[in-house]
């Protein structure tokens, strides 16, 4: 049995990690670059835009409030535009980083959660395909049926003394 709400939020946690380092990327490779077009400009805020929706989704979702360590909206919010990132200064830069780090850690914590949470009820289905492998087993069936039938005599027996 695969519990597709569970599924789901794996889905999400992923996607999101994956623009959570899209976002990165495009950070660092903006710091080394001088001068952005409009179109690049326009689509780093539009990541940004989506990134803010998809995490505060994400966490209503799976009724998770922020912690101390995330910082995801700090970091969104610290870079205002591609325009921006060359006029930070390194006591910002490293602030930016440590807060992106940290952030990346606390979705990878979620991840974990959520994957143990996957294996748990990966090992309750073997355990029922093993239970109804031995319930298809003839003479299992006739010893728990006369298993059953010696227990309602016994029932039976006591209630009519």
């Amino acid at each position: 049995m695969i519990d597709r709400t569970l599924e789901e939020k794996i889905k999400q946690v992923k996607e999101f990690i994956d623009l959570w380092a899209s976002f990165y990327n495009t950070y660092k490779k903006a710091a080394g670059q001088p001068s952005f077009t409009d179109e690049e400009e326009k689509n780093f805020l539009e990541l940004k835009s989506t990134l803010a929706r998809k995490y505060q989704a994400m966490m209503d979702s799976m009724g998770l409030k922020p912690t101390a360590e995330d910082r995801t909206f700090d970091v969104i919010s610290q870079v205002m535009s591609l325009k921006s990132i060359p006029n930070l200064s390194p006591l910002q830069i490293e602030k930016l980083e440590n807060d992106w780090h940290n952030s990346y850690i606390t979705l990878n914590k979620i991840m974990g959660s959520l994957e143990n949470k996957r294996n748990e009820l990966a090992k309750v289905n073997v355990l029922g395909k093993q239970m109804s492998k031995l319930l298809m087993n003839p003479f299992v069936t006739l010893l728990l049926l006369l298993f059953l039938i010696s227990g309602i005599y016994a029932l039976v027996k006591n209630v009519w003394k």
